[in-house]
């Protein structure tokens, strides 16, 4: 059977990977290819059939593969099939505990499996594509393309979700009752569920949402209060079972919301942990970055120039955005991905420390008021520069071009001539699409038209902000 649609959604469960198409008339699709995340181990060729030997490594063999972007000839690593991310992290783990974090080096133990499978498929969200069904596999063709600017997505149904909670405290808690439920749908309909009890109010908002059948649940504080929330009253009633909101017969989750703090430009900043709704897209206002700044045109862009899940992509850092894209080139390239990975900066005498990190010397201005100033603004020049000059960090001094004609100034390092970089070539598609929006929003003439382009091209902005800080391995 086949099916012709967009990808909204997918996630992994045990053996098979679930995809959402959103159909032409609007309906929605659920497929199911059997697939198995993969982990690859390098180590000693004697040392890894032994590991094959073990009784808790099931399901492997030996494949050739590049240990390293930049690497000349290939490596034979085992590849292990595993039933999802958990166990690929716990077998990892238990691998690196028994050869006493020594022996072995592990590759594709921590990207999420959606991206990884977008990559190996050459899929995209949000891409237009022809699914045919055959026993538990999908077979796909692609008929969109990521380079393509002027993209059609489909009618996507929003509505904005906000609860009310009865507070026993100045500060709402789990432990409130359910108030009252309100939902703004695209048409500005505004219903609210406040009759009943709270049981009733919650499954009446299950029911509300099988009738409206969103595509998109936006909302402010949904990861970190209002879906944990709703799930902790469900399991108080005891119908958690019963409380599903997703387009997957799978019940909301109760979790502990733990997020994770990290830093970032000076800052410490605190993430909390995403709520998912499968087969639609949560967007938590409050919780999201690119679609924040730059609407949800800004998101979908990203999400499918990146090639990063919706619901992740918005959430995630323009860092996090941007090392999905460069995981799909090292896919594609057959370059593995290492875990955790601590390579040491290359070592420098004083001289060259001297010259390669002096980062950039501001010109103090003269104090007066002055009528002719000029400004000059270089366009994406990090990126650019990177891109033009084939910088990453496989192909600076790398070691099968020594005596390349392309050098870096001063320092005398030798660039690649035989490896087109990483980095640039994930830098490639995002400046030349930005360069392409900017130019569409200069020439048209429609309002609506002119702030889609500028949505875009902004959000590629932040993408390209964090190019100058990413080299690879």
């Amino acid at each position: 059977m086949k099916h012709l649609g967009w990808i909204l959604d997918l996630y992994h469960k045990t053996g098979q990977m679930v995809v959402w198409l959103k159909k032409p008339d609007g309906k929605c699709v659920r497929l199911t290819d059997s697939w198995k995340p993969r982990i690859h181990v390098g180590g000693n060729y004697r040392e890894l059939i032994d590991l094959a030997c073990k009784s808790y490594v099931e399901n492997s063999i030996f494949v050739d593969k590049f240990e390293r972007a930049g690497d000349i000839e290939k490596s034979r690593v085992l590849e292990v099939v595993v039933e999802n991310d958990e166990e690929a992290a716990k077998l990892a783990r238990r691998i690196q505990r028994e050869s006493s974090y020594s022996n072995f080096r592990l590759y594709d133990v921590d990207i999420p499996s959606p991206q990884i499978y977008l990559y190996q498929k050459d899929l995209f969200p949000l891409a237009l594509v022809e699914a045919e069904e055959k026993d538990e596999k999908i077979e796909w063709t692609l008929r969109d393309s990521r380079e393509t600017i002027d993209y059609k997505l489909p009618p996507l149904r929003k509505i904005r979700l906000e609860i009310k909670t009865r507070k026993n405290k100045r500060v709402r808690t789990f432990e409130d009752e359910l108030d009252s439920l309100r939902i703004i749908t695209d048409d500005e309909e505004t219903l609210v569920l406040d009759s009943g009890s709270e049981e009733e109010k919650l499954l009446s908002l299950g029911q509300t949402f099988n009738e409206i059948d969103p595509d998109i649940v936006i909302t402010e504080g949904g990861d970190s209060f209002i879906f944990p929330y709703l799930a902790r009253r469900a399991h108080k009633n005891g119908m958690l079972n019963r409380l599903v909101l997703g387009r997957d017969p799978s019940p909301l989750r109760v979790y502990e919301v733990q997020g994770h703090s990290y830093f970032s430009y000076g800052k410490i900043l605190y993430r909390e942990t995403a709520a998912r709704l499968l087969g639609r897209l949560h967007i938590d206002d409050h919780n999201a970055f690119i679609s924040a700044d730059c609407g949800l045109e800004g998101l979908f862009e990203i999400s499918r120039t990146c090639i990063i899940p919706i619901q992740r992509a918005s959430r995630a850092t323009i860092g996090t955005n941007m090392t999905s894209l460069q995981f799909y080139h090292a896919v594609k390239k057959n370059v593995l991905i290492p875990w955790n990975k601590n390579q040491p900066e290359e070592w420098k005498n004083s001289n060259e420390l001297v010259i390669a990190d002096r980062g950039g010397f501001i010109h103090e201005p003269e104090t007066g008021i002055y009528d002719q100033v000029g400004e000059l603004d270089f366009t994406s020049l990090y990126p650019t520069i990177m891109r033009d000059q084939n910088l990453s960090g496989e192909t600076v001094k790398c070691k099968c071009c020594p005596n390349s004609l392309r050098r870096v100034p001063e320092l005398d390092y030798n660039i690649c001539d035989r490896w087109r970089g990483i980095v640039p070539q994930s830098l490639e598609i995002l400046l030349d699409r930005r360069s392409r929006y900017k130019q569409l929003k200069k020439d048209e003439k429609d309002e609506l038209k002119r702030q889609k382009y500028d949505a875009r091209q902004s959000a590629l902005k932040w993408i390209l902000v964090c190019s100058f800080r990413l080299p690879w391995i």
